[in-house]
């Protein structure tokens, strides 16, 4: 019988990556027992939340979402394939904008197994991630220092979580602890093959991850630099900072520092308190995980590769830019 696993993100772990190479890879993964389908010219399964909340209309489908699920259901429950689906749009937090996992469970019951795959990455990466995505998007970002403010006393960012006992607590109203599957990003990334070498092994599909074709070199949706976008977006304020200011931004940067600096989005201070309240939420993911994952365990923050926080940037910094904008505006006329 088939078997079905929702890998719901989180949000900036190679989701998109995945979600390019197996659509990329479908027919070949098919073959080894894994469906990936392509339920649309989008790379990702986002469509599958629009009946319990909307996302950009280019991920809708044809149908509605629950008919979807219940088109999947069908075509592969006699089947021996392992039914992949891939959102990190499943992950979201906010009340108003989670997608029902019992009623989506109900409608896979007479498939073999049901099992959620969720890659985790220490809060401090995340935040600063989904500071960088929003901005690139939008610019209609909270400065630093209020993201650190809302994490830490929200649990939540933008609607994701950041506390993971609590997505933790969300996914066992529907699921067991043992259809649960949290991964640390860190050491899945370090392993053979990386994140997808560790997918395919997870799902025991007999392919090595450089028997797929890869799809934008095997980095998608890459962020820029997040003290190049945080400077370009304190210029282009309220505006969205364009791409050209971001790499203005980040030629004065490395023209001030060097090019070789592992930048960091918050001071010294936040990271502090941010790595104080989550390495504490994470011993307790530990903890509780114990019994159904006993080989898991979050990587704890740790700034000791970051050689430039934000506090480091001084205001004479700002000069330099301002000089770079003069002197291409000279040579645009």
């Amino acid at each position: 019988m088939a078997k079905v696993i929702f890998h719901i993100g989180t949000h900036k772990t190679a989701s998109t990556t995945i979600q390019d190479t197996f659509w990329w890879n479908n027919a070949l993964l098919e073959e080894h027992g894994l469906a990936y389908p392509r339920l649309s010219h989008v790379t990702g399964h986002h469509g599958l939340l629009f009946d319990w909340f909307p996302l950009a209309p280019a991920y809708r489908y044809d149908c509605s979402s629950r008919d979807m699920f219940q088109s999947l259901a069908e075509k592969y429950v006699e089947t021996d394939k392992t039914l992949f689906l891939s959102s990190e749009e499943f992950s979201r937090g906010t009340p108003e904008r989670q997608i029902d996992f019992s009623e989506v469970r109900a409608l896979f019951k007479d498939f073999e197994s049901v099992e959620i795959v969720c890659l985790l990455r220490p809060q401090w990466q995340l935040l600063q991630s989904i500071y960088l995505e929003i901005s690139k998007k939008s610019g209609r970002i909270e400065r630093p220092p209020k993201v650190v403010e809302q994490a830490l006393s929200t649990g939540l960012f933008h609607g994701l979580w950041i506390d993971y006992t609590r997505l933790l607590d969300q996914l066992l109203k529907a699921f067991s602890p043992e259809e649960i599957t949290f991964v640390d990003f860190a050491s899945a990334t370090k392993s053979d093959g990386g994140i997808l070498g560790w997918l395919l092994r997870h799902l025991d599909i007999q392919l090595k991850a450089d028997a797929l074709e890869p799809v934008n070199d095997g980095r998608s949706n890459v962020s820029p630099k997040p003290l190049a976008s945080w400077g370009a977006n304190i210029l282009a304020e309220p505006r969205t900072a364009p791409p050209w200011l971001i790499e203005l931004v980040e030629e004065a940067i490395e023209k001030e520092f060097g090019s070789d600096r592992r930048q960091c989005l918050f001071t010294r201070g936040e990271f502090d308190r941010l790595q104080t309240h989550f390495d504490a939420c994470n011993a307790k993911l530990n903890e509780r995980l114990r019994t159904s994952q006993p080989g898991f365990s979050m990587t704890m923050a740790s700034c000791d590769n970051i050689d430039l926080f934000r506090e480091d940037i001084p205001g004479r910094f700002w000069l330099l830019p301002a000089r770079l904008l003069v002197k291409q505006q000279l040579t645009m006329t």
